[in-house]
């Protein structure tokens, strides 16, 4: 027997654009937002074929959408097979997370390849109530070995154009360069020509590089105050273009390994918060228990009282996802609850492009919604495509 064609998800604060709230109900066609409303469930049937499930007064928002990580569970981006991403993406609504770019970090020029094709075939073979993988997000090779982080040195590449296309992919959605070393700005106007966002990152670009590359097609800031030259008020490089050019979009880490929560709050303050796009940059061992360990960036990586660090002594990738993410903005009270999803899902979407059917409760959008417990902020329930992909036993079936 097929599930009914309707759906509705009553009982809940539905968390609107703008951070703007409704206490109803939400109204499903198929993988479609068919109406939002303030009335009682009965109003909204158009049918006696629809499925009403209560939401005991929690909050509903747009499924999160993560644009930044490398991989979590055990699994690697880089490494890893079909069958296991495939499995991760399975496991991610159970984190509120619903659509994703899957990250891959510097490799040798052979590996690197592979990786892409792997990630090629996951993205061609995805099921509807997983996690949607929108693209490709090319963190590297073509950084500066200065500031390259947990990348592989010796597979750090300067920047050609020829070797770009080497990694060419129809899905390539983001690509993390250092400006400062595409010095006319070849792979810049190149991706940019491809529709391909680009972003400064693992840089020390001076902030006369910025503008350079602005002009040139650049539109975002990879994992801000992370890898690249610190702020300087004779050189405010990547950070101070970061606050002042209004164009750029903005990656932060929502992890206190990586920024000081005040750095956030500067950020919050200082920047248009419609251009803040909160991310995990997770790395694979995020969200396993201390002792775990695995390689990555070509080293032997280890997680140590909830931190991950390479054989280097240098901080990998974060070791949260990216609902805690946004449960640390609201606990260091950075920004309300209802505010700070906005960075993990309008944001995020409007930046790759998928404004008009991801990141917003509206009329005619993708259901991909994820509701959440009002004190404690714990993920309760996630729908994917108007199915019910995960369950915290937080609802309760109203009528059939």
């Amino acid at each position: 027997m097929n599930p009914p064609a309707l759906k509705i998800i009553t009982d809940v604060t539905v968390v609107l654009p703008e951070g703007k709230t409704l206490d109803g109900s939400v109204l499903l066609e198929g993988n479609r937002i068919r109406a939002i409303s303030t009335e009682a469930p009965g109003s909204l049937l158009l049918s006696h074929e629809a499925e009403i499930t209560s939401g005991k007064g929690h909050y509903l928002t747009p499924g999160l959408i993560e644009t930044h990580f490398n991989g979590a569970l055990g699994c690697n981006f880089n490494t890893s097979s079909i069958a296991d991403i495939q499995g991760l993406l399975k496991q991610l609504p159970a984190y509120g997370i619903t659509s994703c770019l899957l990250t891959a970090i510097t490799a040798p020029q052979e590996d690197m390849i592979a990786t892409i094709h792997t990630l090629e075939e996951v993205i061609h073979h995805q099921h509807p109530m997983h996690c949607r993988a929108l693209g490709l997000h090319l963190e590297g090779p073509f950084i500066n070995p200065q500031n390259r982080g947990s990348h592989p040195a010796n597979s750090v590449l300067a920047p050609f154009v020829e070797d770009l296309k080497l990694y060419a992919s129809p899905n390539t959605k983001l690509v993390t360069l250092a400006p400062e070393l595409d010095i006319k700005g070849d792979l810049i106007r190149y991706l940019a020509s491809k529709n391909v966002r680009v972003s400064a990152g693992h840089s020390s670009a001076t902030y006369a590089d910025m503008q350079r590359a602005i002009e040139q097609g650049l539109s975002s800031v990879t994992h801000l105050y992370n890898a690249m030259k610190p702020f300087h008020h004779r050189d405010p490089g990547i950070s101070g273009a970061a606050f002042n050019e209004d164009t750029l979009y903005v990656q932060i880490i929502g992890e206190a390994d990586h920024v000081n929560p005040e750095a956030i709050r500067m950020l919050v303050r200082g920047k248009n918060p419609k251009k803040i796009i909160l991310v995990s940059d997770a790395y694979p061992m995020a969200g396993m228990p201390d002792g775990t360990d695995t390689m990555f960036g070509q080293q032997h990586v280890t997680m140590k009282n909830g931190s991950a660090v390479n054989e280097e002594g240098r901080l990998v990738g974060g070791h949260i996802l990216l609902d805690d993410c946004v449960r640390n903005l609201v606990n260091w009270q950075i920004l309300r609850f209802e505010d700070a999803v906005q960075l993990a899902t309008a944001n995020p979407a409007e930046f790759l492009g998928h404004g008009h059917e991801l990141g917003k409760i509206a009329e005619g959008y993708t259901a991909n919604l994820t509701l959440w417990d009002k004190n404690t902020l714990a993920i309760k329930a996630t729908w994917v495509n108007g199915e019910l992909a995960h369950n915290g036993n937080a609802l309760e079936k109203v009528s059939a």
